[in-house]
């Protein structure tokens, strides 16, 4: 939709001409950028003082929370812009598997210089096969042992890993849905004081300047709203 830079007014989408003043059509125009344009002293009214008052206090309210929706807008989208730190990287079992076959081979010779040692004492070979079955069997079992433990532990610290990707794409996602929330909420707020912009200038529309107005009404400096706005 267009609308015209000179004077605000809504354009249909082939006008070339805006059919209010003329002004030749800038489709790029927005709502933001006529917001600009559409300040018309002549357009205020007769208030009283206590109207004028009551006025810049609602615009005081409403220009703050534009203002803080606008800032949180702006931090969430800095934020979303920020590249996500995912590192793909996982824990293979073999890290936590390797000690296991260094205590394999120490336990398998352990136990055949004792077994040896003892079977000595023993001229059949029953002590030597004894002492191999042993030995060996040792081995085995640490590297059994070993690759049940490293398999689980590899699998945990994964989940962890997997959980942890997936706590930041769902913060990813739920700070997108409050960005567009808050841009609905901030639409919904200009949308509330579109009314005024004819009486209140573009870099006035602040709680900072509603205050100012408040105070030149109250000590009497101005005798209403649109004197106290000239008087900014």
């Amino acid at each position: 939709m267009a609308y015209c830079r000179n004077c605000g007014a809504q354009l249909n989408d082939d006008d070339v001409f805006c059919f209010k003043c003329g002004q030749a059509v800038d489709r790029n125009a927005n709502e933001d950028a006529v917001a600009e344009n559409m300040y018309d002293a002549s357009a205020a009214v007769p208030m009283s003082k206590e109207e004028s008052i009551a006025l810049a206090e609602k615009l005081k309210v409403e220009y703050s929370t534009i203002e803080r929706l606008h800032k949180e807008v702006s931090e969430n989208e800095t934020a979303l812009r920020r590249p996500i730190s995912l590192s793909g990287r996982r824990y293979s079992a073999f890290r936590f598997f390797w000690p296991f076959l260094i205590y394999a081979y120490l336990a398998l010779n352990a136990v055949l210089i004792l077994g040896v040692i003892f079977a000595s004492a023993d001229d059949t070979g029953s002590g030597y096969m004894i002492t191999l079955f042993l030995a060996f069997g040792t081995a085995v079992g640490l590297l059994i042992f070993g690759g049940v433990r490293a398999g689980r532990k590899r699998d945990s610290l994964n989940e962890e890993l997997y959980w942890d990707e997936q706590n930041i794409l769902k913060k990813q996602k739920d700070l997108e849905n409050r960005t567009a929330e808050l841009k609905v909420k901030l639409k919904n707020k200009k949308n509330d004081v579109a009314e005024y912009q004819k009486i209140v200038p573009s870099k006035y529309r602040t709680k900072y300047y509603m205050e100012r107005v408040i105070l030149l009404l109250q000590t009497d400096r101005a005798t209403d709203f649109n004197d106290a706005i000239k008087s900014l």
